[in-house]
């Protein structure tokens, strides 16, 4: 009997050390896949959905649900296109396949509230601030004619991080956002365009900080 009561009592101690609503993180720290989706004019450049990016980001706790941080990454977008013909400043034309792609480096400070962070999974909205680093090519035959661009954005985000565990200082970061810059392509007379914008999904890995 005393032996059973003994166990309640430890049982009923650790439930109170522990609460079954885990932890609110002080900070954390993602590494995220990257698929883009362009749009627009973006998209007009490069149609092909892209799974080649990954992201970079840290978020710390200021007050209840309000965080702030930053975001970097990398990310590339390209296709193979069939005949077509450009023509060069200088009048000439080149009819052949061309291969188009841009690689940027994006880098964003990062306001986020989310919901219940204490919980197993919090939801949570954020806005992205920042600019990206932008390399847009045109191969054709042994021309590769770009543009190398600096541009401002910014990024609406709604996601989730979701933890292992109550406790666990892992957890999982979903994430979809959109993305619109300032930043242009400017490849011969039929490529021509302005204020690229795209849609990104985040797939990633946490650590938890308390």
């Amino acid at each position: 009997m005393m032996f059973l009561v003994s166990l309640l009592f430890a049982g009923t101690m650790q439930g109170q050390e522990k609460p079954s609503v885990g932890f609110t993180p002080g900070s954390f720290y993602t590494f995220s896949w990257n698929t883009t989706f362009t749009l627009g004019d973006f998209h007009e450049w490069v149609a092909n959905t892209s799974p080649a990016g990954f992201d970079l980001g840290g978020r710390y706790f200021l007050d209840k649900g309000l965080a702030v941080g930053f975001n970097i990454g990398w990310q590339r977008v390209g296709q193979l296109y069939g005949y077509q013909t450009f023509y060069d400043n200088d009048g000439s034309a080149i009819t052949a396949d061309n291969y188009r792609f841009t690689w940027m480096v994006p880098f964003q400070g990062v306001v986020a509230y989310h919901i219940a962070p204490g919980k197993l999974i919090s939801p949570y909205i954020g806005l992205g601030i920042g600019g990206d680093y932008m390399e847009h090519h045109l191969l054709v035959q042994e021309i590769d004619a770009y543009n190398v661009r600096w541009d401002f954005s910014l990024t609406p985000e709604v996601g989730a991080l979701i933890k292992f565990g109550n406790f666990s200082n892992w957890g999982a970061l979903v994430a979809f956002n959109y993305k619109w810059t300032t930043n242009k392509i400017e490849l011969y007379h039929d490529s021509k365009s302005k204020d690229l914008s795209m849609l990104n999904l985040k797939v990633g890995l946490c650590l938890i900080v308390r």
